[in-house]
């Protein structure tokens, strides 16, 4: 995210101050871990309020200005970082449906792992929050599996004093120049691989080499009844160059977080970047209804096969998977 949009999240955020939020909405199962409680955040950004998330089924839609974290236990109105999930991930595969099919152009449903449990500073926003980019006032790694609206789609890798990150994709701006790792033809509204007015599935994976060290983050987004999928993969990170900071946290693991938020300052997400090839020439933040994030599971990694209908193609020393479509 960058600083003038964290600027404009903390501007609007203020519009929303004072919102009453159930702490314990409920719970979710991870296949391959167990039940899994959320934990909703009260306050967005120190001093200003966050909004609500609700767990309906199984689901987890976090209301607009919503967050929430994966732990093992909640207590209403209470926060203690060793409640909080510490999945490791490091070596496996992380699967789960989202459906973004009412954020435009400006929205941002995200899902994401920082290192919560492993954070004992309660932080400006009381629940001992962290992340790469300061939002609460405490630095920790953060991997952004999802940043996303029905247009756009980023995974960016971060260590913990990096908030930019590295990050491939499609929209706005991303590593290499705004090399995008896949298209209009394959992901968005009507697309012929992920069309996003529909669920999809998200797959994420954190392979390692011999060394038993991260060589990268795999995503693979696909859709019941498709031929074809968009696939990207990190593999090359210079803030961390033999993933060993990355490695580490995966390795003692990460809490998941959801949230939903918008902003009319969101083109490093979704706009047209230095190709002019993104889908959005400006961000009209109308957003829906809350994204829905269901269906998890976690299992070993193995490698997917990849889809006849795909080919390759390596800038730098990224590697990007696009959909090509017959």
């Amino acid at each position: 995210m960058s600083p003038s949009a964290q600027a404009a999240l903390a501007c609007v955020l203020a519009g929303v101050a004072g919102a009453i939020v159930d702490t314990c909405p409920g719970s979710l199962v991870v296949e391959g871990y167990g039940n899994v409680s959320l934990v909703a955040a009260e306050w967005n950004t120190p001093n200003v309020s966050a909004a609500g998330v609700q767990a309906l089924g199984g689901t987890a839609l976090p209301d607009m200005w919503g967050r929430a974290y994966m732990a093992d236990a909640c207590t209403p109105g209470e926060y203690n970082n060793s409640d909080y999930l510490a999945l490791r991930l490091l070596g496996k595969r992380l699967t789960y449906t989202t459906d973004v099919s009412r954020a435009g152009c400006g929205c941002n449903a995200a899902l994401y792992l920082v290192s919560m449990r492993q954070n004992d500073d309660e932080s400006g926003c009381f629940d001992y929050y962290c992340d790469a980019n300061n939002v609460c006032g405490v630095r920790c790694v953060e991997i952004d599996i999802q940043e996303s609206n029905k247009h756009a789609w980023h995974s960016t890798l971060h260590t913990a004093d990096d908030g930019a990150g590295v990050s491939a994709g499609y929209g706005g701006e991303v590593s290499n120049n705004s090399s995008y790792a896949f298209g209009p033809e394959a992901y968005g509204p009507g697309a012929g691989c992920v069309d996003t007015s529909q669920p999809f599935e998200v797959s994420v994976a954190f392979p390692v080499g011999p060394s038993g060290r991260l060589r990268g983050m795999e995503v693979i987004l696909s859709q019941r009844g498709s031929a074809c999928d968009a696939r990207l993969f990190l593999g090359s990170y210079g803030e961390d160059p033999s993933f060993e900071a990355l490695s580490r946290a995966l390795e003692e693991g990460m809490t998941p977080v959801l949230s939903y938020w918008k902003s009319t300052d969101m083109l490093w997400l979704d706009g047209r970047g230095d190709g002019s090839a993104g889908p959005c020439a400006e961000d009209t933040a109308v957003c829906g209804a809350a994204p829905q994030f269901y269906g998890f599971r976690v299992e070993a990694f193995e490698a997917a096969a990849e889809p006849a209908t795909l080919h390759s193609r390596r800038v730098g020393q990224v590697v990007f998977w696009k959909a090509k479509c017959s």
